[in-house]
């Protein structure tokens, strides 16, 4: 895999079509993930979000990140009364140095969300607004001197989540790295609430034969490789209704194939 030192900056749309929108029916069977993790970071055990799905805690399982700093990181709850669901969002790892979480996946695609609640009260060690940090995947920047305190008081939401779309290559794993962005003072540290990981058709978004998609109004084609990651900034489900977070861009439901283009 070609390095790639920033994440492509490509806008994404959520293509979702069904036969009572479209009077072509697509006869495929219903795809099914070969990996489909969820690590609820912070916690211990298993656990369960409002939609059913069970979340393995990273405290002493296969999902322990790895770090080389004498300076652990911590694991925390937070004490605030919510609005929202518990998991992942009420326990979180935090660290002033740099961890890692290695996944073991097969070779492909992978739709990577990161779900932050920059709480107030993790620990009075860790101011909230001092949440600066790098996000990586192998050879790619997901963020780069990220504050997820920020950017949920400019959404004006206590939680919200960042979506990518990364190659994994053969006998690769897909290693996510969180590291504190430098400061005089060494007082930034990184967190992360919950991670998932799930497989998608190789074909889905990259495009395998080579061919290029055009630019509108343009002339010129753009050709989206596997040596590409891309993030997720838009959704648009064309002639349906929202589509909840839980329902990811590569599911089938009811033997309905579900298109996405990044």
């Amino acid at each position: 895999m070609r390095n790639i030192s920033m994440l492509t900056p490509i806008f994404f749309a959520f293509l979702a079509f069904s036969l009572c929108h479209f009077s072509i029916a697509i006869s495929l069977p219903p795809y099914v993930a070969d990996d489909n993790i969820t690590v609820n970071c912070g916690s211990s055990g298993s656990s369960w979000d409002q939609y059913k799905r069970m979340w393995i805690g990273d405290i002493d399982s296969k999902f322990t990140p790895t770090e080389e700093n004498i300076h652990k990181s911590i694991t925390s709850t937070a004490q605030s009364q919510r609005s929202f669901d518990a998991v992942p969002y009420m326990t979180a790892r935090l660290s002033y140095s740099q961890f890692t979480y290695v996944f073991r996946v097969t070779p492909g695609p992978k739709f990577v969300r990161l779900h932050f609640y920059p709480a107030p009260n993790y620990s009075a060690n860790f101011v909230r607004h001092k949440d600066f940090f790098t996000v990586k995947a192998g050879s790619f920047t997901l963020l780069r001197n990220f504050s997820a305190s920020i950017l949920a008081t400019y959404l004006s939401s206590e939680t919200f989540y960042k979506e990518f779309c990364v190659n994994v290559e053969q006998d690769q794993k897909l290693n996510l790295t969180f590291i504190p962005s430098p400061s005089a003072s060494n007082d930034f540290y990184a967190f992360i609430n919950g991670i998932e990981i799930i497989s998608m058709p190789r074909d889905l978004y990259y495009q395998l034969n080579g061919e290029g998609l055009p630019w509108i109004r343009q002339t010129a084609l753009f050709y989206m490789k596997e040596s590409m990651a891309f993030e997720n900034v838009f959704r648009l489900n064309v002639g349906g209704s929202g589509i909840s977070p839980h329902k990811t861009p590569a599911c089938s439901e009811n033997g309905l194939l579900t298109i996405a283009m990044w």
